[in-house]
């Protein structure tokens, strides 16, 4: 079903009839315009009918924004009444039908957070500019915060020998081997004890959707050590035995003494 267009409440009807359609709602959009919502940063395709028009002329107004309006695919280039190169323009087709995909993020700067209005134009007018005579429609579109998907990794721990603790980013996690599912993306800890053992600690990078992995070979805390001996228990060293040196004189003339009396 069509709908003719008016683009103000207070404004008489287009000279020439125009349309606008938004493809995500799945609705002509008669005014008043049936808000859109679209985080910042995604695409918002547009399309809408044209009759008799070769080109449509594309721009936008809203929050710290000329009031004339700017280019929509680039927010630093204000719209000038009569000069094409400063609005976006799309082609007409033969059947009277045009589309425009607009890029939220656009160049020229960052749009804020807030509520803007699209307007689609026979004819290369400003804001300011437009009167009964022109042929226009609009649409209201909020910006919102980007959406941001996390999607979390994992980390995967093993030990030699195992039963060892382990510890990620100071908070007891298991005992080895060990999946660890759902760790947020980034920079963490990873500790690894067990007694009688060294402990081991790495920090690893968890990327989102991926799995980083932990291997360890814990050493005793005393190295050589023989098997079997208990833990802690250094082993035993022998004590050399003292001989004085003045009884080893006494006794190398004692020796001499037996020697002489020989002879």
């Amino acid at each position: 079903m069509d709908h003719f267009f008016r683009c103000l409440a207070d404004t008489p009807p287009m000279k020439s009839p125009l349309f606008l359609f938004v493809p995500a709602a799945l609705l002509l959009i008669a005014l008043p315009a049936m808000a859109v919502t679209v985080p910042l940063g995604d695409t918002l395709p547009l399309s809408g009918s044209a009759p008799g028009a070769d080109t449509v002329y594309l721009f936008l107004t809203g929050p710290n924004l000329p009031a004339d309006g700017v280019k929509l695919d680039d927010i630093s280039v204000p719209v000038v009444t009569g000069d094409p190169s400063t609005f976006v323009q799309a082609p007409v087709d033969p059947d009277g039908n045009w589309e425009y995909t607009w890029y939220t993020r656009t160049a020229g700067g960052l749009l804020d957070v807030g509520t803007y209005t699209v307007y689609v134009a026979t004819k290369p007018v400003g804001r300011t500019d437009l009167s009964r005579a022109d042929g226009y429609a609009t649409i209201s579109v909020t910006l919102t915060a980007p959406t941001l998907a996390i999607f979390p990794g994992g980390i995967t721990i093993s030990s030699e020998p195992s039963g060892a603790e382990v510890w990620v980013d100071g908070t007891p996690a298991g005992t080895t081997p060990l999946e660890l599912p759902n760790v947020t993306a980034g920079e963490h800890t990873v500790e690894v004890r067990k007694t009688g053992y060294e402990p081991i600690r790495e920090n690893v990078t968890v990327t989102e959707g991926g799995n980083a992995t932990v291997e360890t070979v814990l050493v005793g805390t005393t190295p050589g050590m023989p098997s079997g001996m208990p833990t802690g228990t250094p082993p035993v060293t022998p004590a050399p035995i003292a001989f004085p040196l003045a009884g080893l004189l006494l006794a190398l003339a004692v020796l001499m003494v037996l020697i002489q009396r020989d002879r």
